[in-house]
């Protein structure tokens, strides 16, 4: 059976579709979450771990629809591409690496104080943590929604500048019921900072898709990076509201890196969803 393409004129069905499931999923958990943590914390934990695999089970629920056990197998060998050069996964890793650490050093070259990194002579724990935030923190249930689905289907009708720019905006709303709950890094974090964070760090991630063919697995080591890196270099916002001037300027410097590929005129040649064409890519 043929896939119907969609033309340009309203916005794709099969992307309100997945943006409706991850919402419903994701919120749905964390709200459930919120209920149950007081007197089951374990359980309460385990909804919010849960919660963050919407986008990517929203993805594999529509690909599997609309194309079959055929189209989901294509997605997901595209996704997994491995072969994308080392240089985009190094990239990947050490770039928020430089960005927090240039934010700690400008912070206290302006007369500020950085606490001491909790992996200080545990460096075992922090290869430890990366492996816990992949699979854990966010990168492994979001990015083969967000990045592996959304972005090629909206590529489909806008370009990619657009695309990340639209997907950055909804990425960030997503997280927005975690800044009512307790004890998660959004809590404590303004929200408006936070949008502006997800936007910037969208144009990263739609850039290096799109360098590597589609493959999901350059966003993960970044996605994965931020979170993790952010636990080596103490430039996150505190519970109790310090440390927002290094937090403030490691957005900054993400957005001037935005703004960088925004600008760039080399040409891209975006991917796009395979089911907005007929037969076999």
């Amino acid at each position: 059976m043929g896939m119907t393409h969609h033309g340009r004129s309203g916005f794709n069905p099969r992307l309100l579709a997945f943006f409706a499931l991850a919402f419903a999923w994701s919120w749905a958990c964390w709200l459930l979450a919120s209920v149950v943590r007081p007197q089951l914390p374990a359980v309460g934990s385990m909804l919010i771990i849960a919660g963050s695999f919407g986008p990517g089970i929203a993805a594999i629920a529509v690909v599997r629809y609309v194309g079959g056990p055929d189209g989901l197998h294509r997605w997901l060998r595209r996704s997994l591409q491995w072969r994308v050069g080392w240089r985009w996964l190094a990239l990947s890793f050490f770039l928020p690496l430089a960005v927090m650490g240039l934010a700690a050093a400008m912070h206290i070259a302006l007369g500020g104080t950085i606490a001491p990194s909790p992996a200080s002579g545990r460096v075992l724990l922090a290869v430890v943590n990366f492996g816990l935030m992949l699979v854990l923190g966010g990168p492994l249930g979001e990015e083969f929604g967000w990045r592996g689905y959304a972005l090629p289907v909206l590529q489909e009708r806008y370009s990619w500048r657009v695309a990340s720019l639209v997907l950055g905006t909804v990425w960030g709303i997503w997280h927005l019921p975690l800044f009512y709950m307790a004890d998660t890094t959004q809590s404590h974090l303004p929200f408006g900072l936070f949008i502006v964070s997800t936007v910037a760090l969208s144009v990263l991630f739609a850039w290096l898709f799109n360098q590597t063919q589609g493959s999901v697995l350059p966003a993960l080591v970044l996605h994965t990076a931020v979170n993790a890196w952010g636990w080596v270099i103490p430039v996150m916002v505190m519970p109790d509201g310090s440390n927002l001037r290094p937090y403030g300027l490691a957005v900054g410097l993400l957005v001037v890196i935005a703004l960088g590929l925004l600008c760039d005129a080399e040409p891209h040649r975006p991917l796009r969803s395979p089911q907005s064409k007929s037969g076999s890519e």
